[in-house]
């Protein structure tokens, strides 16, 4: 090949190529966080607050525990989501396991409550009485998982199946978060199942759902 055709070569191959917006980790940010704002003000509005935030009281103590463990998943998911938007390789984006460890004290907090009150743990079983909670946390975490969802789409994640994985565990933490604002009750067994069960099905609609559609 001579030095000609090769300078028409690279030419041609440059004519096709456009600049590209660096992708900055603080502008996906923001993107969630207010997505995660916007959503759990909308039902928090439709819904109302628990009785006793909405009297300017503070929550018991277990459910302002699991609110705060399930918060530090969501963000941690969300955090470790947007990083595998970021060019590079080796990168490291197992930190919201840790935190997905630490939310395990939810449901074996409530399964010792249980053994002591197996009767209040079988009310707090029944679908009637969790149900609607575990829908309204789906729809609460849907804002978190568009933006995450756009997010890693227009950046091609190497790993498409714990990309999916993790938007749907950060959608379904944020999700559990604004129900934990709106639900008024203090039954660890509920929140346990009913609550825990809003991030369960949003990280199994994630890696199913979202998997195939982030495939390059």
């Amino acid at each position: 090949m001579t030095d000609a055709s090769t300078d028409a070569l690279i030419d041609g191959l440059a004519d096709d190529l456009k600049p590209v917006r660096p992708r900055r980790l603080l502008r996906g940010g923001l993107w969630v966080a207010a997505a995660w704002i916007a959503v759990g003000t909308l039902l928090l509005w439709l819904l109302g607050m628990r009785h006793d935030l909405a009297g300017g009281a503070m929550m018991a103590p277990l459910p302002m525990l699991s609110f705060w463990l399930i918060a530090a998943l969501g963000l941690s998911a969300a955090w470790s989501a947007l990083r595998m938007g970021l060019p590079g390789v080796g990168r490291d984006y197992s930190g919201w396991r840790w935190a997905g460890l630490a939310s395990l004290a939810l449901p074996l907090t409530a399964l010792f409550m249980g053994f002591g009150d197996s009767h209040g743990a079988i009310e707090a079983l029944r679908p009637h009485n969790g149900l609607r909670c575990t829908l309204d946390g789906l729809v609460g975490g849907l804002g978190v998982g568009i933006a995450l969802f756009c997010w890693l789409k227009g950046s091609a994640p190497t790993s498409p199946v714990r990309a999916g994985l993790v938007i749907g565990i950060a959608a379904g933490a944020a999700g559990a978060t604004i129900l934990a604002l709106h639900c008024s009750s203090d039954d660890m067994v509920h929140i346990a199942v009913w609550h825990g069960l809003v991030v369960l099905s949003s990280a199994a609609a994630g890696r199913f759902i979202l998997t195939p559609l982030l495939r390059w």
